[in-house]
């Protein structure tokens, strides 16, 4: 009796908690044949809930307080947004067909079941030319009262073209920063001593062994798309990776275990040729330099894919993402005139819902491409973790990279990691490496809801192939909050100017037959001066000093001297001259030589004289960056034109 009784006390309760949740009833249909659309995501247009329609279009959905318009898309059909007045409890919705038409559905076995379908049609950080519009403002204040994105509609000096998709919401208003590890190197080698310490066993990545090739031909211009080959002593292949725009390629040591041997060689391969370095030096002992007998690189392709997780906790970003991608897409194409420019997109969920994976291939039809991006919307989910690991390996093996391209570049936008599984691990570390030897460059990007490990993960993945990590910033006041990264300082800046930063930076290259300098006459000296600091004159009133015995003059301390410095000649065979001004004896700097990407080549130590004499005649013709660091917080960078 007692158990009866129990069991119908907790029936009571339970019936009373959801009693008190209101739930929205409703189908969805094809407008013209009026026959059931079964598999539609339905959610609101916070992103906090939502639902999948059944095979007879039905769907149930918890309401919410957060937003009144209800979301509804799926593959083939316009995406529509509804106003749904408070206390409704069933709605029928009718979608009209795109333009859009879906080709056969492929299905895979490949740890679990893909769906591909392809159309045929305390951190220091520094703000960057930001200036949230009074729109910002106002969608930040609506997401502290819980309401959703569908409320906000673009301020009277907002575009209202091409960068303003039908939700209303414009490109520009996302904030991010950016952590190139292969910029900050000895911080990265330092990472036992961070929060990020205990990850590397958890995803089993290491990337510590590391070895650089660059390659160039007699005229030192870069080679890009040589393969380079990492091999232990017994010949057998440890890494793989192809040259990037600057001629260099990124290998790896134990990469999934750790451990590294004593002896390596590295072998070039480039029109069917190989090309050895019989002993290959680790980056902590320099780069690995090797001319080729080949012509220069004409490559003028650039892939960009974007793969992204649009399960329903993606609800509060994934609108603004597909505004500004359509706009990075366009400006990117500006900025590389004569570049074949190709877009694909993928999009994953979870093991469950309604699709795990689905894609469009790569096209140069970019609006037909972000038409795909704009018919899909977030939904799904429910757990934390997500099919990242399927989703990697369709864009990865399935997408139809370009052989001949300067640029391949794969952006995850994501807020969750995969699933911590021997399989999934598995799947991961043979989707990593062949990543790497295919040239496509992992440059995540983090959304609100990535945690430490995910990080972890992501940097790990973007340093193994060639990559950087971009994440998401609260700036904007949009979305949830976003964590900041293990890092010393990062800058603020918008997403799509930092996201066309990045691809042209990977993208861009000497031309083959012009020069890098346009006018060489100009002088060859270059000279820059420190910012100055804070004025540290103090005055005292000599009104005041009158009335005071004790103060009889005026007392002036003199301001600290102005550090700069001049580096010549620029443009520069080779030797480079740098001379620091005003630096105190008893202080030091350091001078770090970057190449056009920001990854970090060389560093001298400016001590005991403030002159210090480079050569850097050994790497390709192109643009290089000299930073001379000082101190914590002060810098002066300027680049340097290597011609040969």
């Amino acid at each position: 009796m007692k158990t009866i009784l129990l069991n119908l006390i907790c029936f009571l309760f339970i019936g009373s908690i959801a009693a008190q949740v209101p739930m929205l009833k409703g189908r969805v249909i094809d407008k013209d044949s009026k026959e059931p659309i079964p598999f539609a995501n339905v959610y609101w247009c916070d992103g906090k809930t939502g639902a999948v329609t059944d095979l007879e279009g039905d769907f149930l959905v918890a309401d919410t307080a957060g937003c009144d318009t209800l979301i509804i898309s799926t593959i083939g059909y316009s995406k529509q947004q509804l106003y749904i007045k408070s206390g409704t409890a069933s709605v029928t919705i009718e979608l009209s067909a795109s333009e859009l038409h879906l080709s056969e559905m492929v299905v895979e076995e490949y740890d679990g079941l893909i769906i591909s379908s392809d159309y045929e049609s305390s951190v220091v950080y520094e703000v960057v030319d930001y200036k949230p519009s009074s729109a910002t403002h106002a969608k930040s204040a609506r997401m502290d009262k819980g309401e959703g994105y569908a409320d906000y509609a673009p301020s009277a000096g907002e575009s209202a073209g091409s960068d303003v998709p039908s939700s209303g919401i414009a490109a520009g208003q996302l904030t991010a920063g950016e952590v190139n590890d292969f910029t900050k190197w000895k911080l990265w080698e330092d990472i036992k001593t961070t929060d990020l310490a205990s990850y590397n066993t958890q995803w089993k990545l290491y990337p510590e062994n590391r070895f650089v090739v660059q390659v160039s031909n007699k005229k030192k211009l870069p080679v890009h798309n040589a393969t380079a080959v990492l091999m232990d002593e017994l010949g057998n292949v440890v890494w793989s990776a192809r040259t990037d725009n600057t001629g260099k390629a990124e290998l790896w040591a134990g990469m999934f275990d750790g451990k590294a041997e004593k002896k390596y060689s590295i072998n070039v391969i480039y029109d069917n040729k190989s090309y050895p370095i019989k002993k290959a030096d680790s980056f902590q002992n320099g780069i690995n330099f090797i001319e080729l007998p080949v012509n220069c690189s004409e490559e003028k392709n650039v892939d960009l894919a974007f793969m992204i997780d649009a399960t329903g906790s993606m609800g509060d970003e994934i609108a603004y993402l597909q505004a500004e991608l359509s706009n990075v897409v366009e400006r990117v194409k500006d900025s590389l005139p004569g570049h074949n420019v190709r877009l694909a997109i993928v999009f994953y969920r979870d093991l469950g819902d309604a699709y795990v994976v689905m894609n469009k291939d790569f096209t140069s039809n970019i609006p037909e491409a972000i038409s795909y991006l704009r018919s899909n919307g977030a939904g799904g989910g429910g757990d934390y973790p997500e099919a990242v690991d399927s989703a990697l390996h369709v864009s990865i093996n399935n997408l139809s990279w370009n052989e001949n391209a300067v640029a391949r570049i794969l952006f995850p936008v994501l807020d969750a990691p995969p699933h911590e599984t021997q399989k999934v691990i598995a799947s991961m570390q043979n989707s990593i490496p062949r990543a790497a030897s295919k040239g496509i460059r992992i440059s995540p990007l983090a959304c609100s809801g990535v945690n430490k490990s995910t990080e972890y993960l992501l940097r790990s993945m973007a340093l193994a192939t060639n990559g950087t990590y971009v994440f998401l910033t609260d700036h904007s006041g949009i979305g949830n909050s976003h964590i900041a990264p293990t890092t010393d300082e990062y800058k603020v800046e918008k997403l799509n100017d930092a996201l066309v930063r990045i691809i042209v930076s990977f993208s861009e290259s000497p031309e083959c037959d012009k020069p890098i300098v346009e006018n060489i006459n100009e002088s060859d000296t270059a000279v820059m001066t420190m910012p100055a600091p804070k004025d540290s004159t103090q005055s005292i009133d000599t009104t005041t000093a009158s009335n005071n015995d004790s103060l009889k003059v005026d007392t002036i301390l003199p301001l600290q001297p102005v550090i700069s410095w001049r580096y010549y000649p620029n443009p520069t065979a080779g030797p480079v001259t740098v001379e620091i001004v005003n630096l105190p004896e008893v202080k030091e700097g350091f001078l770090y030589l970057t190449d056009l990407t920001g990854k970090l080549l060389a560093r001298y130590e400016v001590k005991e004289s403030n002159v210090v004499q480079i050569d850097i005649s050994m790497y390709p013709t192109g643009t290089y960056y000299l930073t001379f660091f000082y101190g914590e917080e002060r810098k002066l960078c300027a680049p340097v034109v290597l011609m040969h």
